[in-house]
C-alpha cells in the first residue's frame, strides 16, 4: 500500500524520509507523481475521519457514502475552511510568514497515511468524527496510532512550513508542551472516555490510558514521531541509475546528508526535554518541490468534491 510514496529508513537515528515518487512521463522526463498522490492520500479520507470500522459499516450500503461522509467531516473543519479561502482565494498566502503555510491543515491526513499504510500503525481514534459528533476536540495529538505487534502506542505531530528549521523548531515545541504529566492526564482521560464509543477492547492500550497508571509506564511504551513537511532543493538531484527503476547513489547520499543533519538540529532543539531518555523519539521528514502549490492542490481538490 501507499506505492506512490517513497520511504527511506534511517533506524540507527529513529529518522524515517518520504518523499513522492518519481516517474518517466512520455517525455522522458522524470517528474513526481502529485495528481496520483494526492489521490491516494484522498483515497484514505472515509478511513481517517471516520476510523476503519465506522467507514467500513457505511460503506457496506454505499462505498460512495463513506466517502462523502468523510470528505463533508475534514471539510468542516474550521481551520481548513480558513486556510481554503486563503489558498484559492487571493495570493495573500504566498508570504512565508502567512500562518496559513506554517499550519498543517493536512497534516493530521498524511501523517494517518505514513502510519497506517507505510509503517502498518492502525488508528486508534479518529479526533476529526468525534470533534465533529461531540463538538469538542477529542485530543491535542495529531495521530493517535498502536502497534499491534506490541501494543506500544504511536502519538504524532505534524508541521508544514516552507522551512525545515522553523518545521523543526515547532516540533521541538510540541514535544515539551504536550508529553508531559498534566498533557497526558487530560487528554488520556478524554480518549479513554471515548473507548465505550469505539468499542476498543485492547486492554494493554487501555491500561496506558488509565488515570492510575504512572507517567514512566506511559512514557516508555509510547513513540512519538514528529512529522515535518518542508521545502527542500534535494528533490531536483534526483535520478534514476541508467536502465533501472532505482535511485542513483549521488541522490541517496544527498538524501541521507538532509537526514542526518535534520535529525542533529532537532536533537539539539530538544537537548533539554528532561524525559528524552526514556521515549522513543522518531523523526519523519518529507521534502517536497513546493509546500505552497502541494497544499493548494490538496484544497482545490477538497473543494472541488463539495461541489
Amino acid at each position: 500500500m501507499g506505492k506512490l510514496t517513497e520511504h527511506h529508513l534511517y533506524e540507527d537515528i529513529k529518522t524515517q524520509c518520504f518523499h513522492i515518487v518519481f516517474d518517466l512521463n512520455d517525455n522522458g522526463e522524470i517528474l513526481q507523481d502529485e495528481d496520483g498522490w494526492c489521490e491516494e492520500i484522498f483515497d484514505e479520507i472515509p478511513n481517517f475521519a471516520l476510523g476503519k470500522a465506522k467507514a467500513q459499516e457505511i460503506s457496506q450500503n454505499s462505498p460512495r457514502k463513506a466517502v462523502k461522509q468523510g470528505m463533508k467531516l475534514l471539510y468542516k473543519v474550521k481551520e481548513v475552511q480558513e486556510a481554503s479561502i486563503e489558498y484559492l482565494g487571493s495570493e495573500k498566502a504566498k508570504d512565508p510568514e502567512d500562518k496559513y503555510l506554517k499550519r498543517g491543515e493536512f497534516g493530521e491526513l498524511i501523517l494517518y497515511y505514513l502510519l497506517d499504510k507505510k509503517l502498518d500503525k492502525p488508528q486508534l481514534i479518529s479526533k476529526i468524527y468525534f470533534k465533529d459528533s461531540y463538538n469538542s476536540v477529542v485530543h491535542g495529538f495529531d495521530a493517535v496510532h498502536f502497534d499491534r505487534a506490541t501494543n506500544q502506542l504511536w502519538l504524532g505531530e505534524s508541521k508544514f512550513y516552507k522551512s525545515k528549521q522553523s518545521a523543526l523548531t515547532a516540533l521541538s515545541k510540541d514535544l515539551s508542551d504536550h508529553f508531559n504529566v498534566e498533557f497526558f492526564n487530560q487528554e488520556f482521560t478524554i480518549i479513554n472516555n471515548r473507548f465505550a464509543d469505539l468499542n476498543i477492547q485492547n486492554d494493554h492500550i487501555k491500561s496506558l490510558m488509565d488515570e492510575g497508571t504512572r507517567f514512566l509506564s506511559r512514557l516508555v511504551n509510547i513513540n512519538a514521531c514528529f512529522f515535518a513537511l518542508f521545502d527542500s532543493s534535494v528533490l531536483e538531484s534526483f535520478s534514476y541509475e541508467e536502465g533501472t527503476d532505482e535511485p542513483t547513489e549521488a541522490f541517496l547520499d544527498r538524501l541521507e546528508i538532509l537526514v542526518k543533519d535534520a535529525r542533529e538540529n532537532f536533537n539539539n532543539k530538544i537537548e533539554s526535554f528532561q524525559n528524552k531518555e526514556n521515549l522513543k523519539i522518531h523523526l519523519f521528514l518529507f521534502p517536497v518541490q513546493s509546500k505552497y502549490d502541494l497544499v493548494k492542490k490538496l484544497h482545490e481538490k477538497l473543494k472541488k468534491e463539495q461541489d
